[in-house]
């Protein structure tokens, strides 16, 4: 995931001053099969990797152009059977759940039904770990807690991709936290954090599978815009 959002941020950016007309979005949006037929050769030869990058390419174009929810999610389901083909079953599961009555969902839900209680044993030991919140186009927000001395830092990365993120890129939002969350339970204030006149004070309260973010109080962040930390994140690993 981390690989590919840098790729795409990357073409966005050689091309977010070039002139977009509505016939190259049209031709753009023809080119989703072929996403999917390149996705399901590499799937085919077992290059997971790679096939997931391009079905990524066939869910973000999926909802840009928007395609009916059934073809989204027989996207969203493309990428996480590659997950569920590496054994990744944590993040399979975001990304079934992100359209759980589709009947694809279910029946690939069902297929690591009986795998994700040892997978969410492994990692609902402690707080530590990597969170994911969907913001769209197949960028996920993610939040990554790990051990800093007797507490924990936390690094959040946001995203919003707006209507035209596909050539404009995402707006896009960072900030780092020390704090503790031994007891699950932890607040963070941006001003006594050191973050200059940022004023955003952030709640959060993690479980054996999720964290809940809650902003307290504050307007400036400091976020691109629409860029939001707040909501639920669901724990895809250590």
């Amino acid at each position: 995931m981390k690989r590919y959002r840098l790729l795409f941020l990357g073409w966005v950016a050689l091309s977010a001053r070039a002139e977009i007309t509505e016939q190259q979005i049209e031709a753009d949006c023809l080119k989703i099969a072929s996403y999917s037929a390149q996705g399901g050769d590499h799937y085919r030869r077992r290059d997971y990797a790679k096939a997931r990058e391009l079905y990524e390419q066939q869910a973000a174009w999926s909802e840009s152009c928007q395609l009916d929810d059934a073809k989204i999610a027989t996207a969203y389901n493309n990428v996480a059977l590659t997950y569920i083909r590496e054994g990744d079953y944590l993040k399979a599961r975001a990304w079934l759940q992100l359209m759980p009555d589709d009947s694809k969902s279910v029946h690939n839900l069902g297929l690591i039904e009986d795998k994700l209680p040892a997978a969410l044993a492994e990692v609902s030991a402690s707080a530590e770990g990597e969170y994911w919140q969907y913001a769209g186009k197949s960028l996920w927000s993610v939040i990554r807690i790990g051990r800093e001395g007797r507490g924990h830092r936390l690094d959040f990365e946001g995203y919003y991709p707006g209507l035209m993120a596909m050539y404009y890129g995402p707006n896009i939002g960072e900030f780092s936290a020390s704090l503790d969350l031994s007891s699950g339970h932890a607040r963070y204030s941006m001003a006594e954090g050191g973050e200059g006149d940022l004023d955003c004070v952030y709640d959060f309260s993690a479980g054996k599978d999720a964290l809940e973010v809650t902003r307290l109080s504050g307007n400036w962040c400091g976020f691109g815009h629409n860029v939001s930390a707040e909501g639920k994140y669901v724990k895809v690993g250590r």
